[in-house]
């Protein structure tokens, strides 16, 4: 995240999903040495929020509520960190008001766009998410390659959603579908790792800033991205695309390459959206 932060230079950040403070003690720090302004998205932070604000004050601002009424009252931003309601109605509305109120596309930055909430939704608070929204779900936990819950897995003290797949479920599932309506060229990295991090950038942006270009080529692995994502991720990130001079080698395939034929290799289930 840093090399983004670095190349964007924001001057107003969002970051949804602050938890234990960890990446938001990060950002604010950054913020506070960069004239910046964090503000901060969660209705139950696990951390002392007076200390955090008294710590970056003037530089950190924080928000207890829930991000699909906070987003809109914000306004523009330049860039955003998504990383907290892990299911495809939230995500999807994130990305929506996003859309709604900023003129120009900010960098946005996801967590869990792989393995396990891909495909497959987390409600922390079930409550939250309309009932016509709401896959079937149970606190039990998920293994690789299974679609079924186990009584024994990963994230077994959690609500997660009965299978993985399918219609409004996850949420790289919510971010390709939140794609193909949008109006706006974009374009959708992403970086392996525990989740796996999704980027979402505008093709405007990258061909007038070669740093945020140059950034991205270092930060995006397309073949982890092509793997989840066959038919919205970009493909390649090369050299030629830090260049505004020189035509944009990613590509977002949904929009410009609807004919090709991606072979993924068996028993990747998360590869294909199913």
């Amino acid at each position: 995240m840093l090399p983004l932060l670095q190349a964007r230079s924001p001057k107003t950040i969002i970051e949804v999903g602050a938890a234990q403070g960890k990446n938001t003690r990060l950002v604010a720090s950054w913020a506070a040495e960069h004239d910046a302004v964090l503000h901060v998205i969660d209705p139950k932070p696990k951390f002392d929020v007076e200390a955090y604000t008294k710590d970056w004050a003037g530089h950190l601002a924080m928000r207890l509520e829930l991000s699909l009424s906070a987003l809109p009252a914000i306004g523009p931003v330049d860039l955003i960190l998504l990383d907290g309601d892990h299911n495809w109605y939230t995500m999807l509305g994130e990305l929506q008001a996003i859309d709604r109120v900023n003129p120009d596309w900010p960098l946005v930055i996801m967590h869990d766009v792989g393995w396990p909430y891909g495909r497959r939704d987390l409600y922390y608070d079930p409550a939250t998410i309309p009932a016509e929204h709401r896959q079937p779900y149970r606190r039990a936990g998920i293994q690789p390659f299974h679609s079924a819950l186990v009584e024994h897995g990963k994230n077994d003290h959690m609500l997660n959603a009965e299978r993985e797949g399918g219609p409004h479920n996850g949420v790289l599932t919510a971010v390709e579908d939140f794609l193909s309506q949008t109006n706006r060229d974009l374009l959708l990295f992403a970086q392996p790792g525990i989740g796996g991090v999704g980027v979402i950038a505008s093709a405007a942006a990258l061909q007038e800033d070669a740093r945020l270009a140059s950034a991205m080529a270092r930060v995006h692995d397309p073949k982890f991205a092509v793997t989840i994502s066959p038919v919205y991720a970009t493909r390649e990130f090369g050299e030629a695309s830090m260049s505004p001079a020189k035509p944009l080698i990613g590509l977002r395939l949904g929009k410009r390459l609807r004919d090709v034929q991606w072979r993924v290799r068996r028993g990747r289930r998360s590869a294909v959206r199913p």
